[in-house]
């Protein structure tokens, strides 16, 4: 047999199994088609008597995949494919390698063994082995194919690794939010029956009190269970106010929790109204005035005149509201301008229905830019703005977005100029019941 030459070599088939292996790599992270087609390509070209791609694991300690080549002359075609694996004790080559011994069928001829690296990022992914017969060693031609079969071979490999641990990632990162929400949920029906009964005890220490003077009447003192004098009921009265507030604050915590359970399960039902936008908000925002005057805001409402009616659910449309205008109260410097807007806008492509744009404006303060991404987050708060310190589940925010998108709108967040913007985007006709 004839030593390989650039002369001698077939262009053409040497193109197309390299063109083969880069379309492999480029459009399938199936790695084992991409060694195979390696395998039997090489073989082909080169005339060997042997060709093996080796697959190592991470370590490089064990070889996970044997791709052998045997092919045996005498019938034409007849080629093996194994695949194995077996332990390696052997460390990887970093270098190609080349081995001589004698032909036992033809003493005239050697064999020449060609082992070279699969390398990717510096590490070795696994190892090409040709063997041919000849009466000289491999020349640069057929080493530089080698080459780039390898690095094609290598690049597969590498992707298929990635896809394995992104995959893996994945699964385990959806086990982990799974046990989260079913910890969460039972956590949160657990706990709402022994706060149904605190807040019942509350209510009751409260009607059981009766403040000790000559104002009382001594048959209804007769009836009380006790009687506290002017300090101690005072005392008292700020405890169970504390208590009353922490339990009702913990109480929003695990409603909270509920919904965003079945919004995240797409139970929560719709009932689809007719809505007066303009009577609606103003209904919806009156309760917040005195709150907002005890700290001096400048508050405003922007309603546009005759706004088509709403097709939505009155229930979650408030709570989205609601949700938005309790940021604004938390996070507001005093004295700053508070500012809520109803407005109808067409979307942004031809022929389109106009939308109603909900937004919800507060002066004073600016979420830097890295979090804006974040705050719709479940639980994710940023302290150091909220200067009322009346702290905060971190569920509101994270509420509204789940509510606009079940109800087929989106919210948008525009922090900047000394200002911050929430602007809920709706469909005037709404979604389907």
């Amino acid at each position: 047999m004839d030593i390989l030459t650039q002369d001698t070599l077939d262009e053409q088939l040497k193109m197309a199994l390299l063109k083969r292996l880069q379309a492999l790599v480029r459009e399938s992270v199936d790695c084992h088609a991409i060694c195979e087609q390696a395998v039997l390509g090489v073989v082909k070209l080169l005339d060997l008597c042997g060709c093996q791609l080796r697959i190592f694991n991470g370590e490089s300690t064990m070889t996970t995949a044997l791709y052998e080549f045997v092919c045996d002359r005498d019938e034409v075609g007849s080629v093996l494919v194994q695949h194995t694996s077996f332990p390696d004790t052997d460390a990887p080559n970093t270098n190609p390698m080349i081995e001589a011994g004698l032909s036992a069928d033809t003493p005239e001829l050697s064999v020449f063994t060609l082992r070279y690296p699969l390398v990717s990022q510096m590490e070795v992914l696994g190892e090409l082995v040709v063997h041919r017969l000849a009466r000289e060693n491999f020349e640069a031609p057929v080493q530089d194919l080698l080459e780039q079969v390898s690095t094609y071979c290598a690049i597969g490999l590498r992707q298929m690794r990635f896809l394995r641990l992104s995959q893996t990632q994945s699964v385990e990162l959806k086990r982990l939010n799974q046990l989260q929400d079913t910890f969460l949920s039972t956590v949160s029906y657990e706990l709402r029956i022994p706060l149904s009964n605190i807040k019942m005890s509350i209510q009751m220490l409260s009607l059981a009190m009766r403040r000790s003077g000559p104002e009382l009447d001594p048959d209804l003192e007769a009836e009380t269970d006790f009687v506290l004098n002017s300090a101690s009921y005072e005392k008292v009265t700020r405890y169970l106010e504390v208590l009353q507030k922490e339990c009702d604050r913990e109480t929003k915590l695990i409603q909270d929790l509920l919904d965003l359970q079945q919004l995240d399960n797409d139970t929560v039902s719709l009932l689809i109204s007719s809505i007066d936008v303009e009577q609606w908000l103003l209904y919806v925002v009156n309760p917040f005035q005195k709150r907002f005057q005890e700290y001096s805001f400048n508050y405003e409402v922007d309603i546009e005149p005759e706004l088509p009616a709403l097709m939505c659910d009155q229930i979650s449309l408030s709570r989205i509201m609601v949700e938005l205008l309790n940021n604004a109260y938390r996070y507001t410097p005093s004295g700053e301008n508070v500012r809520v807007r109803a407005f109808q806008k067409k979307g942004y492509r031809a022929n389109s229905p106009s939308q109603l744009h909900l937004q919800v404006i507060n002066s004073g303060v600016e979420i830097p830019f890295e979090e804006r991404s974040k705050v719709f987050g479940k639980f994710y708060r940023i302290p150091r703005l909220d200067i009322r310190k009346q702290g905060g589940t971190g569920l509101g925010l994270a509420l509204v977005k789940k509510l606009t998108l079940r109800l087929g709108g989106e919210v948008k967040l525009e922090s900047a100029g000394g200002e911050t913007i929430f602007t809920v985007i709706l469909p005037f006709q709404g979604v389907r019941a």
